[in-house]
């Protein structure tokens, strides 16, 4: 069986937020390596796609250390995933919480991560 084939996917989503707040990007790095030996992708809905790995390394350089999560619910069946989250990001004006809805999937070894964010009006 292949890591993927015993992956509880629910853990490891819960994982993902409990290593970015840890700040351990290493372990979060090879997490979701191992979530998707053939290479990840993340979107923010409503843009394209990008890179994994290029966008775990713009995302830790704009938010790490600044906005902590708190996977408030996460459903996972099978190879698919769903988490709501309230991410705390510490601004100079205090705390603002941001929910967004994130979903993960994975198919052939790929993972694809989207997050659904309000976008300001």
């Amino acid at each position: 069986m292949s890591d993927v084939e015993t992956l509880d996917l629910e853990q490891a989503i819960r994982d993902t937020y409990r290593l970015w707040n840890e700040g351990k990007r290493e372990e979060l790095d090879a997490l979701f390596a191992r979530m998707g030996p053939a290479g990840f992708s993340i979107e923010y809905v409503g843009s394209p796609a990008v890179d994994g790995p290029a966008a775990m390394e713009a995302m830790w350089r704009e938010y790490g250390g600044k906005c902590s999560t708190e996977a408030v619910e996460v459903i996972a069946n099978g190879t698919e995933g769903a988490a709501y989250v309230a991410n705390h990001l510490q601004t100079e004006q205090g705390v603002t919480i941001l929910p967004s809805l994130e979903t993960y999937r994975i198919a052939d070894g790929k993972l694809t991560v989207r997050y659904y964010h309000r976008t300001k009006h």
